[in-house]
């Protein structure tokens, strides 16, 4: 059976109550109320949220900035507001929703854990509301599940649960809080809300946010874990052996793996492959990745470690100027080596225009198996393929000119799909540029079902319209 815990629910901040301009000029007028000149973050500091704001002017304010993944990601927007609270939360959206759109040009985001495409989680003209400091983590033993909130790192959440409980989460959600606009609290789960909690999983920023998600959790034993790097001439029997694996049974579920092709100043060949591969069970004799094994490689690790141990070492760097996209495709050998010669075609150009030495690109392989699928649209073992560049030094001009080239071998790849009759609609929202359509390829009746929910929660559509960052429902097809 699957190590992943069952998912079961989901949880929300809805549509925010309408202030009237009367009220809001009543709070304005609250003696000793600062003024910022930025008319909703002068409200929020009249609702009695000052201390939670960061404005340019604050020594806090640039340091938080940088701590997006995505230079191209850090925006500067006229505040942040750092709720602590769901109530805190609560009140932020209540009055930012009573300020009314006016004439001018301002929007609102929510930012997680700061990592995303550009634009789906910070805004340079408005408010970037700041969960960051919602972080905690707990464990209730008496009902084996983990809270979490919403601006938890996932090293952080590994490590706490861990250290406090001996357990460990795998992302399935079995209940959350939810904060409706008036600020009452409810439960959005299989038999509270139970539309909502369907409609968030994956959803997107349609609906509200999230103030806590509660988690079944699982103990936490050791995994084996290791990787793998060769040449990338090794390409045909890797890919040999990815497609093996993409069609292995659920009797081999707690073994994981994906395969990452990238270029990087630091290696000597323009091209270098790694194998990630893990057994949750911590099963070292696992014969699942025997066929990698056998290949030749330049250096390798295998051994038995902690998920929160794993999630320290997997860290990215921050700073970088980056790019994304991703596809699913039938299980194909012939896509995965096509795949690698417009990769090396990337290569060659950003290198030329470039420089070899200022980016890094990588093109990963991850297996869904058909037990996973079954409860999908998609019925069989497919691999699903993400493209990036990392530009470390380089300005926006570069950041364009790796954009076309990028969507370019993306786009050809997809044809080549579709003329091999191996194309598919699904796209993971997490990895996706803003120029995909992952919403659309959940299928016409989840489009809808997502639009009847949207318009129920959401009457007046204030998360299309106010928050534009993600992948919106209306626009969705």
């Amino acid at each position: 059976m699957s190590m992943l815990p069952r998912v079961t629910a989901l949880a929300a901040l809805l549509l925010p109550l309408s202030v009237s301009s009367t009220q809001m000029e009543i709070r304005q007028r609250i003696p000793g109320a600062e003024t910022t000149g930025f008319f909703p973050c002068d409200a929020l500091i009249a609702a009695g949220l000052g201390d939670r704001l960061l404005l340019a002017t604050h020594d806090g304010y640039e340091p938080r900035i940088k701590t997006y993944m995505s230079a191209n990601a850090q925006y500067r927007p006229w505040c942040i507001v750092q709720p602590y609270t769901a109530q805190e939360v609560s009140l932020t959206v209540s009055t930012l929703g009573g300020c009314g759109e006016g004439a001018g040009d301002w929007h609102i985001a929510v930012r997680g854990g700061g990592n995303g495409n550009p634009g789906s989680n910070n805004v340079a003209s408005g408010v970037t509301i700041d969960l960051g400091m919602m972080n905690h983590s707990s464990y209730d033993p008496s009902r084996q599940l983990a809270s979490v909130e919403p601006g938890a790192a996932w090293m952080n959440v590994y490590s706490d649960l861990l250290e406090s409980a001996n357990v460990t989460v795998a992302g399935g959600r079995s209940g959350a809080l939810v904060v409706l606009a008036n600020g009452t609290i409810i439960e959005a789960n299989s038999d509270a809300n139970a539309d909502l909690w369907k409609a968030l999983k994956g959803g997107g920023m349609n609906f509200g946010i999230v103030t806590r998600f509660d988690m079944e959790a699982i103990p936490a034993t050791e995994v084996a874990f290791g990787q793998s790097v060769f040449s990338a001439n090794h390409s045909d029997q890797l890919f040999d052996a990815i497609s093996e694996f993409t069609d292995h049974p659920q009797e081999l579920a707690a073994d994981t793996m994906y395969t990452l092709f990238s270029h990087s100043p630091a290696s000597s060949e323009d091209m270098t492959a790694m194998v990630i591969r893990a057994n949750t069970k911590g099963n070292l004799n696992t014969t699942s990745f025997d066929k990698i094994t056998q290949i030749p490689s330049i250096e390798s690790t295998w051994g038995l470690t902690s998920h929160a141990a794993l999630a320290k070492d997997q860290q990215l760097p921050t700073g970088s100027l980056n790019l994304q996209k991703t596809m699913t495709f039938g299980n194909s050998v012939s896509i995965m080596r096509q795949s690698v010669t417009l990769h090396k075609q990337l290569i060659s150009s950003l290198s030329e225009r470039i420089g070899a030495e200022n980016y890094t690109t990588a093109v990963f392989y991850q297996s869904i198996p058909k037990y996973f699928s079954e409860i999908g649209r998609q019925k069989e073992a497919i691999p699903w393929a993400s493209a990036g560049i990392a530009i470390y030094n380089g300005n926006e001009a570069a950041l364009a000119f790796a954009r076309a080239e990028l969507n370019s071998m993306m786009a050809k790849l997809k044809d080549i799909t579709v003329a091999e009759g191996v194309s598919s609609d699904w796209v993971y929202m997490n990895y996706a540029d803003t120029t995909q359509n992952p919403l659309g390829g959940t299928g016409d009746e989840n489009v809808s079902f997502l639009k009847e929910v949207a318009q129920r929660y959401d009457p007046q559509g204030w998360w299309q319209r106010r928050v534009p960052g993600g992948f919106k429902v209306t626009r969705a097809t």
